[in-house]
């Protein structure tokens, strides 16, 4: 056993493979990749340093090594991402879940709490779903929501769907469709909230992205076009029509975005309701309503 390679000896080797002024998490990726190699939890990794990892096992953990170091994310590697406690299945294709994505999803179920529509259950339309990670989460917080989610993308449909069945209990009222924004639904739907996490990166930042980002995460769902609000502007100019006049728009948005969407928003006939920021004291989610129209006052 003397070319044996132990857990310890695994996990230095990894390090060393993954130094990168890039790699934000070179630890926690080697880490959770020999653990799933292993198929055992890192805590394991912490309690036998010295056992002998198999041959087949290591073969694995150094092609994923290999692909991480192509800045490939682990969360493709691994096959799922956690999100708002629940495990989502994020093939290559799928936007990757984000934790600040979960600031939406609280504000949506605080707006859910006090909201009472006047008839039926409350209607929720979520724009560019991806794994259905907010659609899906919004549903298991609070099963009698009815909510429609559309995506570009066939893929990201077909994954959201999958992640549905694997996590609701009952399907019955949350809907996935291929659609570009909501051009799928007649003139005559009417919603209680508008709810995205749509792209808002400018193309000119791209170098600022991280690199698995950049060059692995579907490009569409990343990056909105040169300046960063192209995606915004869509929202606000083709949802007003569909938003009941008491109902919500909510948005995740980036830094620094808070101020140039407020002013945005406003030209297009949207209100800013709240802003909400993150434990980094960054704002990253707005809720808009919209600014009721004046009927034309005609002279007698």
């Amino acid at each position: 056993m003397e070319n044996a390679w132990t857990i310890r000896k695994a996990l230095l080797w990894g390090m060393k493979q993954l130094e990168d002024p890039e790699n934000r998490s070179p630890r926690m990726d080697v880490e959770t990749l020999l653990a799933l190699a292993l198929s055992q939890d890192r805590t394991f990794l912490y309690a036998h340093p010295e056992a002998i990892v198999p041959d087949e096992e290591l073969q694995r953990y150094k092609t994923w090594i290999d692909l991480r170091r192509a800045h490939y994310p682990v969360q493709y590697i691994r096959g799922t991402q956690e999100f708002y406690g629940r495990d989502f299945i994020v093939p290559p294709g799928i936007l990757i879940p984000r934790p600040e994505t979960e600031l939406l999803v609280e504000t949506c179920l605080d707006l859910c709490k006090e909201y009472k529509p006047e008839t039926g259950p409350i209607q929720i339309l979520e724009i560019g779903t991806g794994s259905g990670c907010i659609a899906i989460t919004l549903s298991a917080e609070t099963p009698e929501l009815q909510i429609k989610a559309t995506d570009i993308s066939p893929l990201a449909a077909k994954t959201a769907a999958r992640n549905a069945r694997l996590i609701l209990e009952d399907l019955s009222s949350i809907d996935f469709l291929v659609s570009d924004l909501a051009t799928c639904f007649s003139d005559n739907l009417r919603l209680d909230f508008i709810v995205s996490n749509p792209p808002y990166v400018a193309r000119s930042d791209a170098e600022s992205v991280d690199p698995s980002v950049r060059m692995h995460e579907p490009e569409t769902a990343v990056f909105s076009g040169e300046t960063g609000y192209e995606f915004y502007q869509r929202i606000f100019a083709e949802m007003r029509g569909l938003l009941k006049p008491e109902g919500f728009l909510v948005l995740e948005i980036g830094a620094g975005q808070a101020s140039p969407l407020e002013e945005l928003g406003g030209k297009g006939g949207w209100k800013l309701a709240a802003s909400h920021s993150d434990l980094a004291g960054i704002t990253r989610c707005l809720v808009f309503s919209p600014i009721p129209v004046r009927k034309a006052e005609f002279p007698r």
